[in-house]
């Protein structure tokens, strides 16, 4: 009866704080997840015994939670492909995730005699930028991350995530006009998307998406089990992220990815929470100031190389703000940004972009996590 209770209580409480996300207060700053982090540190100090039956509970719904997350989110991939015809863009896009990736790398590099898990925040945050939150998350899970570093790391880009968003919707878009050439429409633009919307029948599409997408983990995770590699959890990400792409190709998933994308941000949310739980935080501010260091060198870091790649390969500001965007934040914040820069050419593309990178963010960030234990100083 208390495993149904505490169960809930953490399915709950962030199907709360998503129904009720924008009554909140400073809910425009801090995002859902922040929040789901937060509750989850209140509830750990809570309950300050570790080993007890809300803490194991809480330890099967993180795991459940993110396996079935990920292939969610990834589940609208077959989308990107539209994104071959917006050359200029996917180049800026792939700009950025490099200079994400080189920046990160740098940085954790630069700190590892500073912190002794310097090789998972460099791979996590490479994560974060390229694709987004998700991608962090599901990164420091397969490295089996500490669920303090975690948190830290969230709340170290809700600050600094937050001072570019405030400077991307005034100051950067005027600045850059000086240093990158103006935006010019090349294509014929005939089509707006946005975060999809769930249609009414998003009850019966959650159970079948949750149902089929549980039978083909169990038999990837009993295989790896039989070839002894259930322990692996980052050759366990790998597959994840991989078939989950191939899947999103699928007529019936495809036609689906709108409940999927949805229903995958509630069990992030999830996540967040479940983690957060099994944390101890008395000292969770130790060692903050310095990952708040990493995480803005890592970050205004990766925009800076961004940027003079754009300026050699003469990207136009638009172009380069939108993908930063994508990069950066992800798809939701790409509407926020087209509209400040008053261009809708690039809205669709620039979601597309951000799509991408959920794709393709856990891939490079665990290769920037086996380059930095593979070549320390």
């Amino acid at each position: 009866m208390l495993f149904l209770l505490f169960s809930v209580l953490i399915f709950g409480i962030p199907l709360i704080i998503q129904k009720f996300k924008h009554k909140i207060p400073f809910s425009s700053f801090f995002s859902p997840i922040v929040l789901c982090y937060a509750a989850g540190i209140l509830l750990s100090i809570i309950n300050k015994e570790r080993v007890n039956l809300f803490f194991n509970v809480s330890i099967y719904i993180s795991q459940f939670s993110i396996l079935v997350a990920i292939p969610l989110l990834l589940y609208g991939s077959s989308s990107i492909k539209r994104l071959s015809g917006y050359k200029r863009l996917g180049l800026s896009f792939f700009f950025a995730s490099v200079s994400s990736a080189i920046s990160c790398f740098t940085v954790a590099w630069w700190f590892q005699s500073d912190h002794t898990s310097f090789a998972q925040i460099g791979a996590m945050l490479t994560g974060l930028y390229i694709g987004g939150t998700p991608n962090m998350q599901a990164i420091g899970y397969a490295l089996k991350g500490d669920p303090k570093l975690t948190v830290q790391l969230t709340a170290a880009d809700a600050l600094i995530g937050g001072s570019y968003l405030v400077l991307l919707t005034s100051i950067v878009p005027v600045l850059t006009s000086y240093v990158l050439p103006r935006f010019k429409e090349t294509f014929a633009y005939d089509e707006q998307i946005s975060i999809p919307t769930p249609t009414k029948m998003e009850r019966w599409d959650y159970l079948i998406l949750v149902f089929f997408t549980l039978g083909w983990l169990s038999v990837l995770l009993g295989l790896l089990y039989t070839f002894k590699q259930i322990d692996n959890t980052a050759i366990i990400l790998f597959f994840i992220t991989g078939i989950s792409i191939i899947l999103s190709f699928l007529k019936f998933i495809d036609k689906r990815s709108a409940s999927s994308f949805k229903l995958g941000e509630y069990l992030l949310l999830v996540f967040a929470l479940s983690l957060s739980i099994q944390g101890k935080w008395s000292d969770i501010t130790r060692g903050s100031n310095l990952l708040f260091i990493i995480t803005a060198a890592s970050m205004y870091g990766s925009i800076g190389i961004h940027l003079i790649l754009s300026k050699l390969f003469r990207i136009d500001r638009d172009t380069f703000l939108i993908s930063s965007t994508a990069a950066i934040y992800g798809p939701p914040f790409v509407t926020q940004i087209a509209s400040v820069i008053k261009n809708k050419y690039l809205l669709m593309p620039g979601i597309l972009a951000g799509l991408l990178g959920y794709a393709i963010g856990n891939y490079v960030g665990l290769a920037v996590y086996y380059l930095l234990i593979t070549y320390p100083s």
